[in-house]
């Protein structure tokens, strides 16, 4: 399954971006790809580390898709909005 986001830019923005890029869209999608690709990679590292300490795992998945699509994992707005809620009181610091 593919996800389309779409990105607006400024006739500046893009201007400034094709004098850098060749294929501005192209540019955009690899730098899409390579950030999910890491994000990936640390989520898959987190998870087999997570089942081979976990007695009650007898099966862990070979393929690094498999192992994300399968993880528990909260979303960054989500551990955001949890940070945000437990900070403390910072505004009248005692």
């Amino acid at each position: 399954m593919t996800n389309k986001i779409t990105v607006d830019l400024t006739d500046e923005e893009l201007k400034a971006l094709e004098y850098v890029a060749i294929n501005a869209q192209e540019w955009i999608q690899n730098l899409v790809q390579a950030r999910a690709a890491s994000a990936m990679e640390e989520i898959y590292q987190v998870e087999i580390a997570r089942m081979a300490n976990d007695p009650g795992i007898t099966h862990i998945p070979i393929k690094k898709s498999d192992v994300v699509k399968n993880a528990n994992i909260k979303t960054a707005k989500q551990r955001h909005d949890e940070f945000i809620a437990n900070m403390p009181n910072m505004i009248n610091p005692v």
